[in-house]
């Protein structure tokens, strides 16, 4: 019997939940503003610093990967000019994080 009062109380919550998280989702979002961020020619020197180290970082872990045979030279060859293209991407994009443009509308098929 406290099985079935269980099972009833839990189910009981899980559909008010999900009731009023439906209408909560639906309710005000405010929009995502859109910020400009400019740094300076010394943030953007230390940003692009700290990712050349990340990136040698990577490489060495890759180098030893190959090295103890886990994975094959023409794999980690793959994996570090990929490594050396997000690098490229990073750079031109001033060492900026990249927007997300629909990161905020989840769950809003039509």
């Amino acid at each position: 019997m406290k099985k079935y009062i269980l099972s009833f109380c839990i189910a009981f919550t899980l559909s008010i939940g999900w009731i009023t998280g439906a209408v909560s989702a639906e309710g005000a979002q405010a929009p995502l503003q859109e910020r400009t961020i400019d740094l300076s020619p010394e943030q953007k020197a230390d940003l692009k610093q700290i990712h050349k180290n990340i990136l040698e970082e990577k490489k060495k872990l890759i180098r030893k990967y190959v090295e103890f045979e886990i994975i094959t030279e023409e794999t980690g060859d793959r994996i570090i000019k990929r490594y050396e293209d997000h690098y490229k991407m990073v750079e031109q994009n001033d060492f900026l994080m990249p927007h997300h443009h629909f990161h905020n509308k989840r769950w809003k098929h039509k």
